[in-house]
């Protein structure tokens, strides 16, 4: 069941995500997630659709840009976003 929570449950839920592959995910309060080269490609892939599995955030092809996944504000956004359009 998608969390349907706010915004700071998906940046929550993402942080906890992203735990099973940093030490400490809060540094991704003041990092970028991709773009730092702290994670490979198949884990932001595996983040992408843990957003869209667990945060009802469809995510399209369209979809699939940097902007939208590289911070924990992004996805906020991008989350706030899709479930308004929903």
């Amino acid at each position: 069941m998608p969390d349907q929570g706010s915004g700071r449950d998906v940046r929550k839920a993402v942080k906890e995500f992203l735990g099973r592959f940093v030490d400490d995910p809060d540094i991704f309060e003041e990092r970028p997630i991709i773009t730092a080269g702290l994670l490979d490609s198949l884990v932001a892939t595996q983040m992408i659709d843990f957003i869209e599995q667990h945060c009802g955030a469809p995510v399209l092809d369209e979809d699939l840009e940097l902007e939208n996944f590289d911070t924990l504000d992004a996805i906020e956004e991008f989350v706030r976003r899709k479930r308004a359009t929903a």
